[in-house]
């Protein structure tokens, strides 16, 4: 069985819709979200509204919960500065811009889900196995602390987002994946990320993708509906920019003519 994992979509239509077009390409059987459908990006209620038109089982991220229940902070680990106030505007015009009844959809995702294909356990988190919401399962966790995270967990295979970083860590015959991020990449590179698990008898194998979409459609919209230039900065450099060390940024700044 082909299974395709996506996460933090974070409202880019556009790269969500490339990646779902990869997806069909490839025989997948079933999609999974790791949560953070919304935030950051001029898209929120498209992204929700066809993720729940497909039937696409998700889990909540920690901007789920945040727009959901309009609070006033994701509890990201921002930078203080600039950096804290970007979140904060995105924070505040999604929940202005999502409808009731996406946030409500928002509410209702499980913290977690426990599934099994093939006899393969499998457990989905946004975040960690002890913090389903706001831990960061980084490429460069010590082993000690992966373990502390591993240990008690009845499954074969652990799939989180939330850092927007690709993954994969083996420990004492558990696989822990991450397959980054489909609308805010911090790989480096322009391009929506998503995961595939092949589970064949018992047997597995996975595969990181990589998808090309128009970066510069989803730039125009951030800056038009007026959410902070810096988010478009962030997509058009693949998560390479430092919001706390940027000054005076400017639309044309960011590689496109807007």
């Amino acid at each position: 069985m082909k299974i395709a994992f996506i996460s933090d979509i974070h409202s880019n239509l556009e790269a969500l819709n490339a990646v779902l077009d990869d997806i069909k390409k490839r025989n997948v059987e079933k999609i999974y979200c790791l949560g953070d459908l919304v935030g950051y990006g001029p898209n929120p209620n498209e992204v929700v509204e066809i993720i729940r038109k497909m039937n696409i089982e998700s889990i909540m991220g920690n901007y789920d919960d945040a727009i959901g229940y309009e609070k006033e902070s994701c509890g990201c680990a921002y930078n203080p500065g600039r950096e804290t106030e970007v979140g904060d505007e995105s924070i505040n015009w999604t929940i202005k811009n999502t409808s009731k009844e996406n946030k409500e959809f928002l509410k209702s995702l499980p913290m977690k889900k426990e599934i099994e294909i093939e006899g393969v356990k499998i457990l989905l988190v946004h975040g960690s196995p002890l913090n389903h919401l706001l831990e960061y399962v980084k490429p460069n966790i010590t082993p000690e602390r992966l373990k502390e995270l591993t240990d008690n967990v009845n499954a074969d295979i652990i799939i989180n987002g939330h850092t927007h970083l690709m993954m994969a860590k083996h420990l004492h015959g558990k696989t822990v994946l991450n397959p980054g991020s489909v609308g805010r990449t911090k790989d480096r590179e322009p391009l929506a990320t998503y995961l595939i698990l092949n589970i064949e008898k018992g047997v597995y194998n996975y595969e990181f993708v990589k998808v090309k979409y128009d970066v510069k459609i989803t730039v125009e919209k951030i800056i038009k509906v007026g959410l902070p230039v810096e988010l478009a900065t962030v997509l058009a450099l693949g998560g390479t920019f430092n919001m706390g060390k940027a000054k005076n940024i400017k639309k044309n700044d960011i590689g496109f003519k807007i």
